[in-house]
């Protein structure tokens, strides 16, 4: 082929100025010409098999979710209460909260640890809210999440919470049960007479475990300890614990209780009148705390009931005590009668509540009341047989009589008279178990109007007549009766002189408002003490149960000045084989002489 024939071919296949390239260097529109629908279907089909799933999750969530049914997979401590409805979650959480109660706890200090458990302390299922929570499983995911929260649900379990309530009243009750002696109790603040005034006395703090604190803390640590052990430990130290009421507080109060008792009061009844002194009065008033830590006046009831009840003892048909008698040498109880007294087991209310609208009389009724020691009491207190032995003092040495002690003494004179006197009144009185017994409480004052005349006695260091004189003997007497029962003497005196008509350094005088004989009743049982006499003996004899027993082991003397001190030692010997000792101790003047 020639040249121009070649140049004609090349003119045709590319315009002048063009050049060559590889066919993989071919423009978009080549491509898009050559390959556009496959790729377009295939994102289609991708995209809406991903709306079918969603669709079919979506449909499927709907289904299966029901707003009144716990979610699938749901666990309430182990237990699967999922798909169940609210009517049906009664059983499953009912039996939850009843193995909950069991649970261990244990409060955890640095000096003990102690044991006990969530029902012990009041702490509880809250069943209702248990139940709604339940209910409540995944319904705080947001709404487009949740079909997949229900998709993930199929394969994996969700837990229902525990809702849990306390009862605090019962946490302060088992922690202090609990503690026991370890605790200290905080002291209130209170208020004392002294000189006829209120003064406060301030509260204390106490030491001990803050219930208040254990009730706070046992919902949340419980919670987060039952996965773990299944024992709920509370780590808690002791810290004070002060008193409710405040000192200010208790001051404000006392100042308004002496407002209220500044002055007398007058107690009406169908029975008459009867006036309560101010001093009566505050001796009725107490300081209470309340629950919400405020300081208040009170009349203390018991108070009130036996000042109204001595006040108004006189009246006609009032109740008779239970007493004791001697027939053929045995007490025998003496029952008691019921009758009127003053007043209703309110008088203390209706009392302060009179002072406090400003009024000075208060109107009261009187009720039907029983006595105030009854038969069955009596019978309890074991009074059956004399007890202190049989002994006797004649003539300046000992000797025996009958049960108890018995002196002799001049069958003539006025001052039998006395003592015949004083032994009527002693005879029959009752001492409880652990009272005291004072003889000049019980007579009083011994004066004309009660049947004492006067007599020989010792004033001063002088001989003296004087009203009552003589009832000396009737202390010796009874002293003695006390010593050989092993009781302890309290309060006695000796005689300034001796005087061989009773033991030497063992004996008592009398006076008002002293010298006084008081002894105790230590035994378990109640003491009758008995009198009685003839024109030249007297003797007394004590009345219970046989506990202990005493002898003189030992007397020994000393000058003291121009007197002589005599010592006398008593060995006391107890049911259980023990023994104790003590001493009495009388000093006597020489003859003629006034003082040592």
């Amino acid at each position: 082929m020639d040249d121009a024939s070649t140049e004609q071919f090349a003119d045709v296949s590319a315009p002048v100025g063009a050049t060559e390239r590889p066919a993989h260097f071919a423009t978009p529109a080549e491509v898009t010409d050559e390959e556009p629908a496959p790729r377009r279907r295939w994102a289609w089909a991708i995209l809406l098999v991903v709306i079918l799933l969603l669709v079919a999750l979506v449909v499927a969530w709907a289904v299966d979710a029901s707003s009144d049914e716990v979610a699938r997979n749901v666990q309430l401590a182990g237990t699967d209460i999922g798909g169940l409805r609210e009517s049906e979650l009664a059983g499953p959480v009912g039996a939850v909260a009843e193995d909950f109660s069991t649970t261990p706890v244990e409060l955890v200090t640095e000096a003990a640890t102690y044991e006990t458990s969530t029902g012990a302390l009041g702490l509880e299922v809250d069943k209702e809210a248990t139940t709604t929570a339940a209910l409540d499983v995944g319904e705080d995911v947001p709404l487009p999440l949740k079909p997949f929260a229900w998709f993930r649900s199929l394969f994996s379990e969700r837990d229902a919470p525990l809702e849990l309530q306390v009862n605090a009243d019962q946490v302060a009750t088992t922690v202090l049960e609990l503690e026991g002696d370890a605790r200290i109790a905080p002291t209130e603040p209170t208020i004392e007479l002294v000189d006829g005034q209120f003064r406060v006395v301030p509260g204390v703090d106490g030491t001990g475990i803050d219930p208040a604190e254990v009730a706070e803390r046992l919902p949340k640590e419980t919670t987060e300890d039952l996965g773990t052990e299944g024992v709920v430990r509370l780590e808690i130290e002791p810290s004070p614990i002060p008193p409710q009421g405040s000192d200010e507080e208790a001051q404000a109060a006392a100042d308004a209780a002496e407002a209220l008792v500044s002055e007398p009061v007058d107690i009406q009844t169908s029975a008459g009148t009867r006036t309560i002194t101010s001093d009566q009065l505050r001796s009725w008033v107490r300081l209470a705390t309340t629950p919400e830590g405020e300081v208040d006046v009170r009349f203390d009831q018991a108070a009130v009931a036996a000042e109204l009840r001595s006040a108004f003892a006189d009246i006609e048909g009032h109740p008779v005590d239970a007493g004791f008698t001697l027939q053929g040498g045995t007490p025998v109880v003496i029952p008691d009668q019921t009758g009127r007294v003053c007043c209703a087991d309110d008088s203390a209310e209706v009392v302060l509540e009179t002072l406090r609208s400003g009024e000075r009389v208060v109107i009261l009724e009187l009720v039907d009341g029983p006595a105030s020691f009854t038969a069955a009491e009596a019978q309890e207190y074991g009074i059956t047989q004399a007890v202190g032995g049989n002994n006797a003092w004649r003539d300046g040495a000992p000797t025996t009589a009958g049960p108890g002690f018995t002196t002799y003494h001049d069958p003539s004179g006025a001052r039998i008279t006395n003592i015949h006197r004083i032994a009527d009144l002693v005879r029959g009185a009752v001492i409880a178990p652990g009272a005291s017994f004072s003889i000049n409480d019980h007579v009083g004052q011994r004066t004309a109007d009660k049947g004492f005349v006067s007599a020989g006695a010792i004033r001063n260091g002088e001989h003296v007549d004087e009203i009552g004189g003589g009832v000396s003997q009737f202390a010796t007497t009874t002293f003695n009766a006390a010593y050989f029962a092993g009781l302890p003497i309290n309060e006695y005196q000796a005689h300034s002189e001796y005087f061989d008509r009773y033991p030497r350094g063992r004996e008592a005088t009398m006076g008002f408002p002293a010298p006084d004989l008081v002894f105790t009743n230590d035994t378990p049982y109640g003491i009758m003490i008995w009198t009685s006499y003839t024109q030249s003996s007297l003797t007394v004899t004590l009345y219970s149960t046989p506990h202990a027993t005493a002898a003189q082991t030992g007397s020994r003397e000393a000058p003291a000045g121009k007197c002589t001190q005599v010592t006398t030692t008593r060995t006391i010997t107890y049911p259980d084989g023990r023994t104790a000792q003590d001493e009495f101790s009388a000093r006597y003047r020489p003859s003629g002489s006034t003082t040592c």
